[in-house]
């Protein structure tokens, strides 16, 4: 006999989703490290609308990763 696992309460995923969207903001990862061209709120700061990122954020942020040359792992072991 099985039992179907019993579903887990909204409340906790809302709770991890917060945690998560918090540790990007206070540590500027991913797109909490642009400005945002829509809400006008500066980088390290949530988004006005709570538990979403606006896209043109997250398309500022991909367009910058684009322009900027990162160091490969090899060069910077060769100093």
């Amino acid at each position: 006999m099985t039992t179907a696992a019993a579903p887990m309460p909204g409340s906790v995923f809302d709770a991890a989703l917060d945690a998560a969207y918090e540790t990007h903001r206070r540590f500027r990862h991913g797109a909490f490290a642009e400005d945002c061209p829509t809400c006008h709120v500066p980088a390290g700061e949530l988004c006005l609308a709570r538990r979403s990122v606006h896209v043109a954020r997250r398309r500022a942020h991909h367009a910058g990763r684009l322009q900027r040359s990162e160091i490969p792992l090899r060069t910077a072991f060769v100093r």
